[in-house]
């Protein structure tokens, strides 16, 4: 499994932009093979940051994602409103 998570720190005010695209982006997405979870969430604490979460069976998978024109579309877009962004790939603890 390839499994990772992405926080974006985000230029004030601009969350509900990129939120009013992302179900597009999700729905095309979780219909793309070896996907296994694609979501996103808002942090409670901190109304300009975004987490996103993804499984996907392996990277290649992930790397079939990334060529797709939907992702490299939303990518683009959000890619605008981004102080920060921080990837980390995670693993089940042993």
């Amino acid at each position: 499994m390839y499994k990772f998570i992405i926080t974006i720190e985000l230029m004030p005010g601009t969350r509900d932009e990129i939120l009013a695209r992302a179900p597009i982006a999700q729905a095309a997405t979780r219909a793309e093979p070896g996907c296994l979870a694609y979501d996103f969430f808002t942090c409670t604490d901190d109304p300009d940051k975004l987490v996103f979460v993804e499984s996907w069976v392996d990277e290649a998978a992930h790397g079939f994602h990334m060529e797709q024109q939907h992702t490299k579309d939303f990518i683009a877009f959000h890619e605008q409103f981004h102080k920060r962004l921080t990837f980390e790939t995670i693993n089940v603890a042993d």
